[in-house]
Parts: C-alpha cells; structure tokens; sequence
C-alpha cells in the first residue's frame, strides 16, 4: 500500500460529503473542476468545499500542508464554492495554487479584457450582459462595438456550446433566454487557406506548455467530435496533426511568431496552470477563443489513429509534478485514461 501525501491537499467542489472526495481520489472529474489531477497518481488528502462547507463541521485543519491545490476552476457556477475557498484560506502560508481569486478572474468578459493588447493575439471584443434585461443588452452590444456575426452564449457554458451565431444584433437580443447572464463576442474568421478550421488548444501548467490538440472541421465551431466526423476519413488532416505531435519542437510546435504570443498570454493570465483554445489566421496571429482552468485536459481518443496525441501526457505530467515540488518519475499513462473516449 502505498504512503499517503501528507504535503498535499487537493481542495475539489462537492455535495460536502464523501462522494466528491472518493470521486477526486480516483482521478475522476468532479463538476466544475480541473481534471489534472489524472495527472498523477500519487494518493494524497483531498478536501471537497461545498456551498454549505461553514455550515458543517470538518475536522481538517489545512494550515501543515506544504502546497494547497485548488481544482475549483468554473468562476460562474462554482462561485460560492470559490468564495469558502477563499475564506478557508485566510491566514494560511502554504503554497496555493490557483487561488480563487484567480480564478475568478477568468470569465469570459474579464479574460477578454485581460489580454487585449497582446500583439500578435486578436482578442474578439465581448460583452457580458442579463438576458432579462433585452434592451439594455442591445445598447452594450452595440456600445462595445460588436458586429456580426455575434457569438451569443449563456454566461458560464463551455465545451462549444452557445445559444447561436447571429447575423444582427436584433436577432442575437431575440435569442436571450431565460433571467441568466449571457455573453456576446464578435466572430473572427480563422479559416485556413484551405477554407478550413483548425482549433488549437495549449495547457500551461506551471512553467510548462503542452499542445493537446489541433481538430480540423469544415465548421468554424470546432469540437472533439469533429475528429471522428470529419478529420477520420481524411488521412492528410490526420497526418497534419501528427506531424506537430511528432515535431522537434514538441511540446509547443508553433512558429517563433505565436509562441511569443502564447508566452505573453501566461505572464497575464496570473495563473499556476489553465488551458486555451484558439486559431491562427492566415498570417499567423492568435485569436483567442477561451482561456480557463476549468478546460478539459483528458480525455484521449481510443481510435489507433490518433494514438500520437498520447504524447502529450509525460510533458504534462512532468510540468505537473514540478509544479507541486514533487520529485521527476517516468510517465506512465494509466490504462483506463487511453480506454476513454473525446
């Protein structure tokens, strides 16, 4: 049996009960949370902060821990959860990483307004909003200079999901739902030469920056399922991404052009580990699509074809493990994660 890591505590979102803490001990992803926790799989205390977390006693004391890990990454929905955190927090000098405040800090509006300015990255403008209130959103989107196409989202929401892509403001206004806080963003094309859409998505953890993917579509709101529908039955898109896994450059295959663009989206960021999805335009600038903690890192495609985007996990897990101040070991991928689907 092996030695639990009492330097350790991996602070996760939960119902404030065991569930989320036996799910966080084996590596699974709790709601609104980090998942690079698979990283590694040294046992080490875990800590689930619920809503409710005051209102429970908990026995636990915080302040002996040598690194603190906060996986509450989703500053929408896990606010409140956020905001214990930050309360249990008070007056402990232990290492923290991503502290909730940085974490709030990663809305789409505020990250947008984080990284303007950036050169060589195009931040597409974005205005967060309530949706009960139509036309007060009208006057901030047109007030923030948006025009169509208009990406309407509900304020919170990832994995591609959005209410629509809008040709008018009147039609993205008529598109509200609900009392909910919604986000408008301008569409920027990112189209390829070929008239395709490549999204790119980067995670920097600790000093590290690791490409865990590029999918290709023929549609500009790219998913993981693009890879199946579209990119498996076109083995030079296939072989395309490939060839930056199989790079000298790998971890980070990109010109000298949009790493230093990436490298200057880090030093804002003002956080310990996050991911980023984005494109590159025809002349190689970056633009922007999400930057956030809460980005999935795992899992990985079981087809034999993308086998080579396991490559990414050693870098990661060494960024990971430096990150915490644990010692180097060699990678060794858990089989159950190469079982799992995208």
């Amino acid at each position: 049996m092996r030695t639990l890591d009492k330097t350790i505590l991996y602070i996760v979102g939960g119902d404030g009960g065991d569930r989320a803490a036996q799910a966080a001990q084996a590596g699974k992803v709790v709601a609104r949370a980090s998942d690079l926790r698979k990283l590694v799989d040294d046992p080490s205390e875990i800590l689930p902060v619920s809503r409710n977390f005051f209102r429970h006693p908990n026995e636990l004391t915080i302040g002996h821990f040598r690194v603190l890990v906060n996986l509450i990454t989703e500053p929408e929905e896990s606010r409140r959860e956020l905001e214990n955190v930050r309360k249990l927090l008070r007056g402990v000098r232990s290492r923290v990483i991503n502290p909730p405040d940085a974490v709030l800090r990663t809305t789409r509006d505020r990250v947008a307004r984080l990284l303007t300015g950036i050169p060589d990255l195009i931040v597409p403008k974005a205005v967060r909003f309530s949706a009960a209130k139509p036309a007060i959103a009208e006057r901030m989107i047109r007030s923030a200079g948006i025009e169509p196409p208009i990406i309407l989202r509900e304020a919170g929401t990832h994995g591609g999901k959005i209410v629509g892509c809008f040709d008018s403001v009147e039609a993205t206004v008529a598109a509200l739902q609900g009392g909910r806080d919604h986000v408008a963003t301008q569409f920027v094309d990112f189209s390829s030469a070929d008239n395709l859409y490549r999204k790119y998505r980067v995670y920097f953890i600790g000093k590290g920056k690791v490409l865990r993917h590029m999918l290709i579509s023929d549609h500009w709101n790219v998913h993981a399922k693009d890879r199946l529908r579209f990119m498996a039955e076109r083995p030079e898109l296939v072989a395309e991404e490939r060839a930056l896994f199989e790079s000298d450059d790998y971890p980070l295959p990109f010109s000298p052009k949009v790493r230093a663009a990436l490298h200057r989206v880090a030093e804002r960021m003002g956080m310990d580990f996050f991911g980023m999805d984005f494109g590159v335009t025809r002349d190689e600038q970056v633009v922007l699509f999400e930057a956030n903690a809460t980005m999935r890192f795992f899992p990985y495609s079981p087809e034999p074809m993308f086998e080579y985007s396991l490559r990414s996990f050693a870098p990661a897990q060494a960024a990971f493990r430096d990150m915490l101040g644990l010692e180097p070991q060699p990678a060794t991928l858990p089989y159950e994660i190469k079982l799992q689907s995208a």
